[in-house]
This record gives C-alpha cells, sequence and structure tokens, in this order.
C-alpha cells in the first residue's frame, strides 16, 4: 500500500466529521463515498481526480491529519502519506470490481460528458470495462433506457447498439454504471486534413456500420404518433437558449461588455458575400412554418449522435454511448421518442462545421479562424473573414442523402427539419464556455447557425410550401 498508512477513525472522529458537513454543506449527501481531507495537501487536480472516481472532496480542520473515507469499501478509515490517492482509486476499482469479477486494473480515464462526473475505464479478467458516474437518476434512467434498445435487437438478431450493461450500483444521490468499453471513432481519419474541414472519400464506409444499426433500430421503434418534443427542438428552442444563464454567462465572459441583443438582432456577413437575416429575424420565420412541418411520426433515439459518441468494438460493430432524452429539462411523457432526423442533424453539424471548430479549441488556433478581427457589433455582424467553408463540400452532401435514406419513413419536410435540428445543436455550444473557450470559436459557431436557419429557409421556400 506504498507509503500511506491506514488506520480506523474513532467513533469521535467519524461523528465529528458527519456533524460538520452537514452543517456546513447543506448539499453534502452522506450516501455518497466522500474524502475529508484534515491537514492534507490537496491541488486541483487531486480534487478532480478524485471527483472523476466518484468521491465528493471536503475539507475539515480540528481532527488529526489526514484523509478520512466515508462509505465504500475503506468506509471509516484514515490514510496519511503521499500515495494516499492511489490507494483510494485501487479502492474504488475493487468496489466497482465487485459487480463483474474481481482484481481490476486501471486503464484510462475518459472526459466525462455533461451528465456524468467521471469516466473511468479499468481491465478485468481479459475484458475492458467502463464505469460511468454521475446523477443517481439520469445514470439508472440511461441503464435501463440501454437494456431496453439491446434487448430488442438482440430479439431481431441484431448485436446491441448501447454497451452491454455488467451492473448499476446506487451511491445515495450518485450512482455508477458498469458497462463494456469500445474503441473510440477514429475522428481525424474520418477528415482529409488535420483542420477537418473536409471528409475523407471513405467517411461514409467508415460512418456505414452506425448508419445502418440505428436505421434498423427507428424501423423496429416507428410510430403514428407525433414527439411531444418535435416543437421544442425545431422552434421553442431558439428562443429559450439565449435566456438560459449560462447561454448569458458564456457570452459575458468571452465578450465583456458587448450586448448579446446587439449580436441576436445584427445581419451576418459570412464570405463570398454571403449576407444573412438576423438570428431573431430568423427565428421568426420559424415560427411561421415550422407547424407545417412537424412530422406526425417518430421512433426511438439517441438524441446526441456524433463522432465522439459513436465508439467501436473489436469486430468492428456499432456501439454508441451517452444517449440524451431530456433537453435543458424539459420533462415530457415520452422520454426517449422522438424525430429521427433529429439524430440525424446532431451528425450533420458534427462534422460541418463543429469538428472543426473543436479542433481549432483543441490545438488552441481559433484565432486563425479568421483572416481579420471579429468583434460582436451593432446592426451587421462581419464574419466576412471566416476561413471555414460557407457551402456543403459534396461529401457532406452525400452523407446528408444516405442519412435521409435511412429514416424509417421519409417525408416532405425531412431535409428542411435536418437543416433546422443542425442549427439548433449548434445553438445549444453557445453555452458552453469550456468547450468553445474564445470568443473565435463562439462567433464561428454563431455564424453557422445563422447559415444552417438560411439553408433551411431557402429549402422551405423551394419544396416545403408546394409540399402543404
Amino acid at each position: 500500500m506504498g507509503d500511506s498508512a491506514v488506520r480506523s477513525a474513532t467513533a469521535v472522529e467519524l461523528s465529528g466529521l458527519y456533524a460538520a458537513l452537514a452543517r456546513e454543506d447543506p448539499s453534502f449527501d452522506a450516501g455518497l463515498p466522500a474524502v475529508v481531507l484534515v491537514g492534507t495537501p490537496a491541488d486541483a487536480l487531486v480534487r478532480k481526480r478524485l471527483q472523476h472516481f466518484g468521491f465528493s472532496v471536503h475539507t475539515q480542520d480540528g481532527q488529526a491529519p489526514g484523509a478520512y473515507v466515508l462509505g465504500g469499501s475503506l468506509h471509516g478509515t484514515c490514510l496519511t502519506g503521499s500515495d494516499f490517492v492511489d490507494v483510494l482509486e485501487r479502492a474504488r476499482l475493487r468496489d466497482f470490481a465487485a459487480d463483474v469479477v474481481d482484481q481490476p486494473r486501471f486503464t484510462t480515464l475518459h472526459k466525462p460528458g455533461s451528465d456524468s462526473r467521471g469516466v473511468v475505464q479499468f481491465h478485468l479478467d481479459g475484458r475492458e470495462v467502463v464505469a460511468k458516474i454521475g446523477e443517481a437518476e439520469a445514470i439508472a434512467g440511461e441503464v435501463g433506457f440501454a437494456r431496453e434498445v439491446n434487448d430488442l435487437l438482440a430479439r431481431e438478431g441484431r448485436r446491441a447498439l448501447f454497451p452491454v450493461v455488467h451492473g448499476l450500483r446506487v451511491e445515495g444521490g450518485q450512482a455508477v454504471s458498469l458497462m463494456e468499453a469500445g474503441e473510440p471513432m477514429p475522428i481525424a481519419l474520418l477528415f482529409a486534413d488535420d483542420g477537418r474541414t473536409t471528409l475523407a472519400d471513405d467517411a461514409l464506409g467508415r460512418l456505414e456500420a452506425h448508419l445502418d444499426q440505428v436505421s434498423a433500430w427507428y424501423r423496429l421503434t416507428v410510430a403514428d404518433r407525433r414527439p411531444t418534443v418535435a416543437d421544442y427542438l425545431y422552434r421553442e428552442r431558439y428562443h429559450a437558449l439565449p435566456v438560459e444563464p449560462a447561454f448569458v454567462s458564456t457570452f459575458r465572459a468571452l465578450f465583456g461588455n458587448a450586448e448579446l441583443d446587439d449580436v441576436l438582432d445584427a445581419r451576418v456577413l459570412l464570405p463570398g458575400g454571403v449576407d444573412l437575416p438576423s438570428y431573431r429575424e430568423s427565428v421568426r420565420g420559424l415560427d411561421d412554418i415550422v407547424p407545417g412541418l412537424l412530422p406526425d411520426h417518430g421512433s426511438a433515439v439517441h438524441g446526441d449522435i456524433y463522432a465522439a459518441n459513436m465508439l467501436l468494438r473489436a469486430d468492428g460493430s456499432a456501439v454508441l454511448i451517452d444517449p440524451r432524452t431530456v433537453w435543458e429539462g424539459r420533462d415530457r411523457p415520452d422520454v426517449g421518442y422522438g424525430d429521427p432526423v433529429f439524430d440525424f442533424s446532431t451528425l450533420l453539424h458534427g462534422v460541418f462545421p463543429m469538428a472543426a471548430i473543436l479542433r481549432a479549441v483543441e490545438t488552441d488556433t481559433t484565432g486563425d479562424l479568421f483572416g481579420d478581427p471579429v468583434r460582436p457589433a451593432a446592426d451587421v455582424l462581419d464574419l466576412s473573414s471566416l476561413r471555414l467553408p460557407v457551402e456543403f463540400p459534396d461529401a457532406v452532401e452525400k452523407l446528408k442523402a444516405v442519412m435521409l435514406q435511412g429514416l424509417p419513413r421519409p417525408d416532405g419536410h425531412a431535409r428542411t427539419r435536418l437543416l433546422i435540428g443542425a442549427a439548433t445543436s449548434l445553438l445549444g455550444w453557445l453555452k458552453y464556455e469550456r468547450s468553445l473557450r474564445t470568443p473565435e470559436a463562439w462567433l464561428a459557431t454563431f455564424g453557422y447557425v445563422a447559415w444552417y436557419l438560411d439553408q433551411a429557409r431557402k429549402s422551405w421556400d423551394d419544396n416545403g410550401r408546394q409540399e402543404l
């Protein structure tokens, strides 16, 4: 156990810790595994690592120095020594493995998503297992959803679409799902360039397994009723998101004293003389046309299909992770049921243009997204020096055609919804300061929101009206 000494905390010490935490932290959940640091230095990285493994981390005074453990297999112990984090991690892996087999070995940490606190991969008896840690209701709901989908596909002789679930641990308000691991989709191989602006010639072939599997799932679950979330995703969300606290705070963090209203009311200029209506003008147009293009059918859906959520098994079969069934906390009676067009919208926006924008963020080159400095301004938002394409490359056009052909019940308005849904997905990124990080990344994303909305309007003008 390295240089860490382990002793049993006294009843007085434990009762003192619980009383202090309950008194000083109203959100303290006694059911969660916790580490209470007393006179033990721990920087932000140590705290973040412990949180990845599902520990809540607290500091207290007035006791003997050490890391006191509340909950889990080391409950009631006090660790001292520089390697206490390693000891705690090994104990958590043993806790996780109790639902599978013994003797786990840590493999790697994955970046948690918006619905998780930590994602830990470890090796067990010749296989890789992932522990996803998050809010109990959300994790339990995801496990139930995955099992239901996998069982349905198994009855039809198909491989599981979601990772096979090995177990579920509930720890107070927190839960841990144990599931099979997959290999990430090789995102770089989907593109012909390092900047991820152009799909590679074989990109469709690399996406084929996932597109085939989800299309089969849609066909098995299609039903003749309108998804209750449809109006929110294709219309109402455009009104709701710009007033969300996270959206507003991200804008202020990136642009200081600039006015968000000025941006939303400004015409948008893109390269090649493209002059687009303002965001608010486009949204008023959605209010007019969306009631006429909402689908009267739907199916089970994933809700967030893009490359980071697309995995592969060793045999090349498709796996999806992190389904999204609720947006901005909107409860509804048919959770998990939606418009498959929107699923494909999330994939579309991910390959064009979000992969390029996120690559610029990843490589700290967002300043190169524009040829000239750009700042929000009243009346006209000049993004004409944007260095990304503002028309669909041929490979993306082919991908759109394949996705539309994969719908269980194609209809005349599917293409327009595909474009509106891509803009909706892009709009959602604008509330994530940690994802976009810079004004240039925010403005590039916003510019494509305006561009996709204009593409949707043109699609409606060309095809929609005559099909009413």
